[in-house]
């Protein structure tokens, strides 16, 4: 593959790097309120587009002469051909305004006379022919992607991997898929029945938009040349984190080829060869700053995708590598690319491209796609993208622009129509000419408050008897507690199959949880503290409204309960149910299989009552039976820690959908309980606190492990022939285990011994929760009684 360089130009300390497009006569990037223009021509003067009040937020050529600019206060289309006849005639170039207050856009994609506009969370079609204006509402987080796959289908993607099908007649999403990544999704490109989706750690996923199946994953940076060095020890293949671990240079450092391997490569643009000859459309940029490919392409099969430290050509149907060519290797004088945009001209793709280290804009051409290795890189020029001199206060550039009339329907928001009255004089009665001079206030909506208490960070061990409150009036022990998010509502989870939601820190109002057929074995929390999950021995596993206690979805079959699943029911007890990746799923395990639910909770119209609906959508075989479970929920995490029957531990993987490390031999007896760190919001952890897992089994000790090398790390002797539950503070410093002696043992994590710390006398527990905002301890004892402990 040969590249030819057709531009290298230096950015100045206004112009953002992320906000740029090219097309084959011309590269344009934001700074500011303005936009630079540059045509690739070098004996052409370059342009200066002034006309938004506020920074561009995104560039887009719909043509090769035609770019459109947005920012939160307009939408604007600019003829460059046109502006470059004013300014040669010394005049100043005018847009035309395709609509104004629609908000900053993140994305632009454009098809034919359609404008397809992504505004944080919501996505507007603008038909320029007819002059209307559509919206599309439904995303939970801001849109980064959106393509018309036809006149009446758009695709569209959100930051948090939510994948939408909209259909323009109904105006309604037909279907919605969530895709599972450990690492964000960085560049899209859709063709015809497949979706490409390049992340941020490499890798290629290949997905079927319209089951949301992933046909395939493979590893992009493998395909790009090996350097001569040896590997990095903190980028080994055989160590695994609990978040995305990458290192980035800074803008001061220096780059050189022996630093590569710490350099993190993510993909950052997908695109197709388009055959001009059999099709006029030069587009094809399918990128997150740019446009989507145009309708009915006729598109070889050659696949072309850009990393960081190079460019890779595949063969799209099989994914086979075709060529690559390395920005370290092959082509040392090249710098690394930050932010990819990509503009087809004939067969040869045209990229531009930012450095985050150098601060440099380079233009290259794909000359050629083959397995050449002969003269890579040729250096055509290299020129200034500004202007040295500021422009003069008094040009005419910086005169106000004129004001032109905008397409009907394009406004965001339409101010109410107010009636004059019969006359513009107030009403008067007799001997008082002004009966009112009191004005209505408006009521400003405020925003919520945010809550202001911070975890301490001095000694903080709960040791301090505070309240004691009964749950139970059958004296039944209590087997799981869980506490909310904000520390306001406690679950408990009985052995008379019954549970409780205790409002703190009085107890009182408490909502039961009626229905089991069994003994309560976990119970869980949802994020925002609607919902409570719970597990018992009866083969089943439900979720509850925390507010009124009633049943909202019972899970009792593997498959799930709509109608195109099959009812087949739970062959022996569930493990460990859990609300998984910020309650999108929802993970219970069942004998040797971890199985993974879609879970929908709707209210139906003529009923007062909040049904629920669940899907399975994944089901993973391990070796050897389960028998303890846990997963974060807080934060998008892929792993998934089990304890298994041969006495070893597994930590699963979601993203490669595969056992990332087995832990053998991990305790004496198989594992009753494991746990992760899931963080919380008054307490800022480091991002390795969550790569700790903690994990017990009767007549051993409890140990703390590390996720990303297997490794014990601290063991704590206290073994009991009970299988009782203990707790990692929210701090992580300090672990409770409930003992046979009638105590409570505190260890201090972080201290040199393993010795305890102290001992908190009470009843016969069987298990410990810390609380995620006050140094608070709860404990479960075998009467239906829940202690609470505080520092103080």
């Amino acid at each position: 593959m040969d590249i030819k360089v057709l531009e290298r130009n230096a950015l100045s300390e206004n112009q953002n790097q992320n906000i740029i497009s090219v097309s084959s006569e011309y590269v344009a990037i934001a700074d500011g309120c303005t936009i630079v223009a540059r045509c690739l021509d070098v004996m052409k003067r370059e342009l200066k587009l002034t006309g938004h009040t506020h920074p561009v937020t995104q560039l887009h050529f719909s043509a090769p002469n035609i770019l459109l600019s947005s920012s939160s206060d307009s939408l604007l289309s600019w003829n460059l051909s046109e502006a470059r006849t004013a300014v040669n005639a010394d005049k100043k170039p005018l847009p035309v305004y395709v609509g104004v207050g629609l908000g900053p856009a993140t994305f632009i994609s454009t098809v034919k006379n359609t404008i397809i506009l992504a505004v944080k969370c919501d996505i507007m079609i603008l038909d320029t022919a007819e002059g209307t204006t559509r919206f599309l509402e439904g995303h939970t987080a801001d849109v980064v992607y959106c393509h018309m796959v036809s006149p009446t289908r758009i695709i569209s993607l959100s930051s948090d991997n939510s994948l939408k099908v909209w259909c323009l007649k109904e105006k309604r999403a037909l279907t919605q898929f969530q895709l599972l990544s450990s690492a964000p999704f960085t560049s899209v490109y859709f063709d015809t029945d497949t979706l490409y989706l390049g992340s941020a750690d490499g890798m290629l996923h290949v997905y079927e938009p319209n089951s949301g199946t992933r046909l395939k994953r493979i590893n992009i940076e493998n395909y790009l040349p090996a350097l001569d060095q040896a590997v990095s020890p903190e980028c080994d293949d055989n160590v695994i984190y609990a978040q995305p671990q990458s290192k980035f240079l800074t803008v001061n450092d220096s780059y050189s080829p022996v630093e590569a391997s710490v350099v993190s490569n993510s993909v950052l643009a997908i695109f197709k060869v388009v055959n001009k000859a059999d099709h006029d459309t030069t587009e094809s940029i399918s990128t997150f700053g740019a446009g989507a490919p145009a309708l009915d392409m006729n598109i070889e099969n050659v696949l072309i995708v850009v990393l960081t430290s190079g460019i890779v050509q595949l063969n799209s149907l099989s994914l086979q590598l075709l060529a690559s060519i390395s920005f370290l290797h092959n082509a040392p004088s090249l710098p690394l690319a930050y932010s990819v945009q990509s503009f087809l001209q004939s067969s040869n793709p045209v990229l531009a491209y930012t450095d985050l280290f150098s601060t440099e804009l380079s233009v290259l051409e794909l000359r050629k796609l083959s397995d050449n290795k002969e003269n890579d890189v040729s250096m055509v020029q290299k020129c200034l993208l500004t202007a040295t001199t500021p422009l003069l206060n008094l040009s005419q550039w910086k005169s106000p622009v004129e004001t032109i009339p905008v397409i009907k329907g394009t406004e965001r928001r339409k101010s109410k129509a107010k009636s004059s009255g019969y006359t513009s004089k107030p009403r008067q009665q007799m001997f008082k000419p002004v009966t009112s001079t009191k004005t209505k206030k408006t009521e400003v909506k405020k925003a919520p408050k945010k809550d202001p208490y911070v975890y301490p960070n001095t000694e903080c061990r709960p040791k301090f008897e505070k309240n004691k409150l009964s749950v139970s009036d059958r004296l039944s022990p209590v087997h799981a507690l869980a506490y909310s998010r904000d520390s306001d509502m406690l679950a408990v989870g009985l052995a008379d199959y019954s549970g409780v939601v205790l409002r703190l820190p009085s107890g009182s109002k408490s909502v039961p949880l009626v229905g089991h057929k069994g003994p309560l074995t976990c119970v869980r929390w949802s994020t925002l503290a609607q919902h409570v999950i719970t597990t018992a021995a009866d083969r089943s596993c439900k979720v509850w409204d925390a507010n009124s206690g009633s049943l909202i979805t019972d899970i009792k079959y593997r498959d799930g309960n709509t109608k195109n699943c099959e009812k087949v029911e739970f062959k022996k007890d569930t493990i460990g149910g859990h609300f998984y990746y910020i309650d999108k799923f929802i993970l219970l395990a069942h004998t040797n299989e971890l199985l993974l639910f879609k879970h929908h909770v709707e209210k139906p119209k003529n009923s007062k009552r909040v049904a629920g609906r669940y899907q399975g959508i994944c089901v993973s075989s391990l070796s050897h039976n389960i028998t303890a479970l846990s997963c974060c929920n807080s934060f998008y995490s892929t792993l998934v820690v089990c304890g298994l029957s041969d006495k070893s531990l597994s930590i699963y993987d979601y993203n490669k959908e595969e056992e990332a490390l087995r832990i053998p031999d991990a305790h004496s007896r198989a594992p009753h309980h494991v746990a992760t760190v899931d963080g919380s919001k008054y307490v800022p952890h480091s991002p390795d606190t969550h790569n700790l897992i903690m994990s017990c089994s009767v007549m051993d000790d409890v140990k703390l492990w590390d996720v990303r090398s297997g490794q014990c790390i601290k063991s704590f002797n206290k073994q009991n022939r009970v299988a009782t539950i203990p707790s990692i503070s929210t701090c992580v410093r300090y672990l409770s285990v409930p003992g046979e002696d009638h105590a409570v043992h505190m260890f201090d994590i972080r201290g040199s011994n393993s010795n305890v710390v102290s001992k908190i006398q009470t009843d016969n527990i069987l298990t410990t929760v810390f609380s995620p905002k006050y140094p608070q301890l709860a404990v479960g004892s075998t009467g239906g009684v829940v202690t609470f402990y505080n520092d103080r």
